[in-house]
């Protein structure tokens, strides 16, 4: 009988394999190399079908643009004004009227005027055409006093259009505002106007209905001469009640008081006299004070004052005339009343009837003198109004003439089309080539991040080196490219079995259990069956058993390990081709179910199916289907876990502590069909 070696296979294997063994990394580049890793042939045919077709995309999708140019210059109202001054002023408000025209040639309602106007020559590619898609095609610049246009456009004759139509709209909007904003100021002028002259003929009716048929110089005039039949009748009324006091006082003197009386008289009319000399002075120094100021001057307000005042001085001598024929008619005749002193005496009936009528017609001089005044401060006030009304009259009619002749520059400067739109034969930009080279390389891009998506959604082991984290529980002892029947990796596997390190020690003469599983059922059978030829091969007593009962359906026909398990004889199969091996079938399928095993019928089937071999070799079947394959690790030496690369990772590591545990000297991983491009192929094989 032949026993396993317990050397330290660990400790060999590391030294032969040092080199080719990679540590974990946290580069993110490494971490892309490992998703790649075995993908780059797929990448490279794949980059190959997409980059010619994304190219060729690209090329088509590629424009060609054609670009348009046009230049605005701004000139200031006035020539050689902005250095002719010496004011920065003046230069700085010119520069802010040029950014301000170029902020309005961009703006939306320019924007807007300009797509309707292409929306009418060009309706083929105006279609869809937005204010804003107009402003985010055309690019507008300053430079000084220039206002440099620029677009591109697929079709080179619409480059050109697109630019006439801003620059016309422009030129279109500058001009509408520029009369509106006139119409807005000549229509307030106009509305003043037709206001003052509204007032003007208002008050001249006034002035009709205040003065009717006199003007003020004749109202003054007639003032003149009420107030000098006021003072005569109001001394004729002192005369007659002096008269008439004295005939009813009964002293005999009375009579003789009468030179007195007369005395007086003549001394009020005197004064009178006095009084109106003195305000024709006045009036002649004011007169000669108006032809001195005003001789020169021919406005006919000024002529009329001039007039009235000689009117006023006309009427004062005529009262100053009648106050002479007063005192030279006194001085003859010596008596008020007309009478003679040698005549009759006048009677007191005479007299109060004569002081009744004196006063009657002072009271109505008064009033007529006052109602004179009256309308004379009233037609001098109306008087004022006019003038003042004429001047606003006039001044708004100067204001009107101004701004028709200034129309069109109030503002610091103007623009004209310095350079009309280009035509250009050849396309500035060509973007066929470019998207062509782009498509070329985003094939290839495509490719690459098809294969790394795939890379890294992979959730299979695909490689052996991701089982480097449990190495200390599952160390990985072979990888091959072969199948799981292979016989050449069979032996291999055979070699590396007998150098695996015993945890504990084992009773010499007992046959050691090797139990072959995997994650799901059916592949572990091939590599055990192909182990164990290959320990018959090297002259050794080998029992194979096929545990894999974990479908209930499923049976050889034969007796087999099922009716093992329940403690009945069986027959072994001796194969004729390869002495020394025994192999034991599955057994009856309505025997036993998989899930009626229990550890201790295991145990006791290995036991009394082991002693006349030197080794067994069992197939459990999957580790997630089939229940009894724990039992068959936990009752085995070694295990031998069976992997492919599309086996899933996290499925692995959660069996790593049962496969460490359940067999006396831990598990070994063994890795069949291993992709190309896995870096342990070469030395773990």
């Amino acid at each position: 009988m032949v026993s396993v070696a317990a050397i330290n296979s660990d400790e060999v294997f590391e030294a032969q394999a040092a080199v080719a063994e990679e540590p974990v990394q946290a580069n993110p580049f490494a971490a892309v190399a490992r998703a790649m890793r075995g993908r780059w042939i797929k990448t490279v045919a794949l980059g190959a079908f997409l980059s010619p077709a994304v190219a060729i995309i690209g090329y088509i999708s590629g424009t060609q643009l054609f670009e348009s140019q046009a230049i605005l210059r701004v000139y200031p109202q006035e020539s050689n004004i902005l250095y002719a001054t010496g004011e920065d002023s003046v230069l700085k408000i010119f520069s802010s009227f040029v950014k301000a025209e170029t902020t309005y040639v961009a703006s939306h309602p320019v924007m807007e005027r300009s797509v309707q106007k292409l929306s009418v020559t060009r309706p083929d590619l105006a279609d869809g055409l937005t204010a804003t898609d107009m402003a985010r095609s055309v690019n507008i610049r300053r430079s000084d006093s220039l206002i440099v246009l620029k677009t591109l456009s697929k079709d080179r004759v619409f480059a050109a259009q697109k630019l006439d139509a801003v620059i016309a709209s422009y030129l279109a909007l500058k001009s509408e505002a520029e009369e509106a904003r006139s119409t807005v100021r000549l229509s307030e002028l106009h509305a003043r106007e037709m206001d003052l002259i509204e007032r003007l003929a208002a008050l001249r009716a006034n002035q009709l209905e205040t003065g009717g048929e006199f003007g003020l110089n004749a109202l003054a005039k007639a003032h003149i001469e009420k107030i000098a039949q006021v003072d005569a009748l109001a001394a004729r009324k002192s005369e007659v009640t002096a008269t008439l006091a004295a005939l009813e006082t009964e002293d005999i003197s009375s009579s003789a008081d009468t030179s007195d009386q007369e005395i007086m008289r003549a001394t009020l009319l005197d004064r009178a006299m006095a009084d109106l000399s003195f305000e024709r002075a006045k009036l002649k120094s004011h007169l000669a004070g108006f032809r001195a100021g005003y001789g020169d001057k021919s406005n006919l307000r000024f002529q009329r004052k001039i007039a009235s005042k000689i009117d006023e001085i006309a009427v004062i001598e005529l009262a100053m005339s009648n106050r002479r024929d007063q005192i030279r008619v006194l001085g003859q005749t010596g008596a008020l009343t007309a009478a003679s002193n040698t005549g009759e005496d006048t009677t007191l009936a005479e007299i109060r009837s004569l002081l009744v009528k004196v006063s009657k017609q002072l009271d109505n001089a008064r009033r007529e003198a006052r109602d004179l005044n009256r309308r004379r401060i009233d037609l001098d006030g109306i008087e004022t109004e006019i003038t003042a009304a004429e001047r606003l009259l006039e001044e708004t009619r100067r204001a009107l003439e101004v701004i028709r002749l200034e129309s069109g520059r109030a503002l610091p400067g103007y623009a004209v089309v310095m350079s009309p739109p280009s035509r250009t034969l050849e396309p500035a930009e060509d973007t066929q080539k470019m998207m062509m080279a782009t498509g070329f390389a985003g094939g290839i891009g495509v490719a690459l991040a098809v294969m790394l998506v795939l890379g890294f959604s992979d959730r299979g082991v695909r490689f052996a080196e991701n089982l480097l984290p449990v190495k200390k529980q599952l160390p990985v002892r072979q990888v091959s490219d072969a199948g799981a029947d292979d016989s050449h990796a069979a032996d291999l596997l055979r070699n590396e079995l007998q150098v695996q390190c015993l945890r504990k020690p084992r009773l010499v003469g007992s046959a050691p259990v090797i139990a072959v599983t995997s994650v799901q059922s059916g592949p572990s059978t091939d590599c055990a069956r192909a182990l164990a030829e290959s320990f018959a091969r090297a002259r050794m007593k080998v029992l194979f058993i096929d545990a894999d009962i974990a479908n209930a359906s499923r049976g050889d026909g034969t007796t087999g390990w099922r009716d093992l398990l329940l403690g009945s004889k069986i027959k072994l199969h001796r194969t004729d081709d390869k002495p020394g091996l025994v192999s034991i079938g599955k057994g009856f399928a309505d025997q036993l179910d998989d899930t009626a095993v229990s550890v201790t019928m295991v145990r006791s089937a290995l036991t009394r199916a082991a002693k006349p071999f030197d080794v067994v070799v069992v197939s459990t079947g999957g580790m997630q289907d089939c229940l009894s394959a724990r039992f068959v690790l936990s009752n085995a030496d070694v295990g031998v876990l069976f992997v492919t690369p599309d086996v899933t990772r996290a499925t692995v590591l959660n069996l790593v502590d049962q496969l460490d545990h359940l067999p006396a000297n831990g598990s070994i991983a063994v890795m069949r069909h291993a992709l190309p491009g896995d870096p342990w192929l070469a030395v773990r094989t």
